[in-house]
């Protein structure tokens, strides 16, 4: 195993406790390379990793969506009102039907872990789209012909 990336972030819990500030804990990550096409996101309580097994693990072949500066989401407001946090220090990550905020320090730290992600998850057998091309989506709630640019990125094979 390859270690990629690594460092200390603060990660969203299950849906249940999301409004419960006390149960964001600050986590410390590592980007695994498994083999030339797994890679796992792991997570654990701090540095000490040698010696303890991870709290959770993130198979980056789950990751469906992701993107920084989620403004648009719908539980941003909570996030930025109690974390105090600018947009460009979170990342969001929809995982399987899990939905993963990451809380940096500051915006080159949450850019560096999305450019490595990004950059692994591209390195499966199907590449992806470049998330820094515009992006058209509509809201699920919006008419069809209401179409407009926006900063995240879903995942779909390149056609090449």
């Amino acid at each position: 195993m390859e270690e990629l990336c690594a460092g200390y972030l603060y990660k969203s819990p299950q849906p249940s406790l999301f409004r419960l500030q006390k149960s964001w804990k600050r986590r410390y990550f590592v980007l695994l390379k498994k083999s030339s096409t797994s890679y796992h996101l792991q997570y654990y309580k701090n540095e000490q990793i040698k010696t303890t097994e991870p709290l959770g693990v993130i198979d980056l072949s789950q990751i469906s969506l992701m993107f920084l500066k989620p403004e648009n989401h719908s539980m941003w407001k909570w996030v930025h009102e109690n974390f105090r946090c600018s947009p460009s220090c979170v990342l969001f990550m929809k995982v399987d039907n899990r939905d993963f905020f990451l809380i940096g320090d500051s915006s080159p730290e949450i850019e560096r872990w999305f450019d490595v992600l990004y950059h692994a998850m591209n390195n499966r057998p199907h590449k992806l789209l470049d998330p820094k091309e515009s992006v058209k989506i509509r809201e699920i709630s919006a008419p069809a012909n209401s179409l407009k640019t926006d900063q995240r990125v879903e995942w779909g094979l390149d056609a090449s």
